[in-house]
């Protein structure tokens, strides 16, 4: 135990957030379409220091909890719990006890940044080495057509961004087919392709669209099927050369156990949030590592504070894949409460070496878009 674990936490606040997003994002026809960044932000405070977090739960369908339940948690006791719980046991992720994903992670994201305030630390020395000083984002664009791809590509190209996510999984797979096949001819040499079908295909759809895109170079093909299906998603990479990757069946350390075991994927997809904090995150990178599994950092329509958590981990990470990760997301919102944007330029992002997290967050944002709030 190091003095900083020792410090007990002193009070706590919650707030619920919802700020709208600049254009409305349609993910698969297994959600619906999503208009805001709606999060609980968690504000730890000792040693008249505060330290924040972010729980950005998916829904049911995607991780499986809600910002009501997130709330929930905190209104009926859990922020209470959390006064005079040692910063030691909430960095570790032991304690609380009994929750899990982004409920988890906004408390043990919120713990780091406060012990590393508190000791003139950046997170990601906390973390382990550097192998980064900054990584590249992507862009994504919505389940929908050749011409809005390449109206979002084209205008993202111009200002530094070389990946791009295409979300498929709504329209028939015989459209999402010919739809790969011309948004790669129609892109410049150095654009990176890739493909999220966020559940939406069936194993028959997702053989289909494997094979018939075996000549398209796409950096990966995202949660293909169903998030449970571990076993057909091996099958699913033995049809084409391109790499798959995992997300909502990634949702915990013996998830990426399970899926390792059966040889399921080539890429995880790492959300901070959906991946309970930066502890687990941690131990799933190492995990991956061990057994030749690359990583990228993704995000859930999050606000600055996950971001930044989730470069502090990236940069620490020397197996991230080497094309663009989702650090995007603030920049799709029409507002943030941190200044996480201001460490992008032209669709890089760069490690901060300031205490925490090296964020600031507003309390003034957070007041206009406040929806609620309890403290502990």
């Amino acid at each position: 135990m190091t003095p900083v674990d020792d410090i007990t936490v002193e009070a706590v606040r919650i707030y619920r957030v919802s700020i709208p997003l600049i254009t409305p994002y349609h993910l698969s026809k297994v959600y619906d379409v999503i208009t805001h960044s709606e999060v609980v932000v968690v504000e730890l405070i000792a040693d008249g220091v505060s330290g924040w977090g972010e729980a950005d739960p998916g829904g049911v369908m995607f991780t499986g909890d809600t910002c009501d339940d997130v709330m929930a948690y905190y209104t009926q006791g859990g922020a209470s719990t959390l006064r005079g719980m040692k910063l030691g046991e909430l960095i570790s992720g032991v304690a609380p006890v009994g929750i899990r994903g982004a409920t988890k992670s906004a408390i043990n994201v919120a713990a780091y940044d406060l012990a590393g305030r508190l000791t003139d630390t950046p997170v990601w020395k906390m973390l382990g080495d550097k192998h980064h000083q900054a990584l590249p984002s992507l862009w994504p664009t919505s389940s929908g057509t050749v011409e809005q791809d390449m109206q979002v590509i084209g205008e993202k190209y111009d200002i530094g961004y070389r990946t791009f996510m295409l979300k498929m999984g709504s329209n028939p797979v015989e459209e999402d087919i010919a739809r790969a096949h011309q948004v790669y001819e129609q892109t410049p040499d150095d654009v990176r392709l890739m493909v999220d079908a966020n559940q939406g295909w069936t194993f028959d759809e997702a053989t289909a669209f494997m094979r018939q895109t075996a000549d398209v170079p796409l950096a990966l093909i995202e949660q293909p099927i169903a998030a449970g299906d571990y076993g057909r998603i091996h099958e699913l990479r033995a049809l084409a050369p391109n790499p798959i990757s995992v997300d909502e069946s990634l949702q915990s350390l013996a998830d990426a156990e399970r899926i390792i075991e059966a040889r399921g994927a080539d890429i995880f997809s790492v959300k901070i949030s959906k991946n309970g904090g930066l502890a687990e995150g941690l131990a799933i990178c190492r995990l991956a590592a061990e057994n030749g599994v690359r990583i990228m950092m993704n995000s859930m329509i999050e606000l600055g504070i996950t971001q930044a958590a989730a470069l502090h981990l990236g940069c620490v990470s020397p197996n991230v894949v080497d094309f663009g990760h989702a650090f995007m997301s603030v920049q799709r919102t029409s507002d943030d409460i941190t200044d996480f944007a201001d460490w992008k330029n032209r669709g890089t992002v760069s490690l901060p070496d300031n205490p925490g997290l090296g964020i600031m967050v507003r309390r003034d944002k957070i007041d206009q878009y406040c929806l609620s709030r309890v403290e502990g």
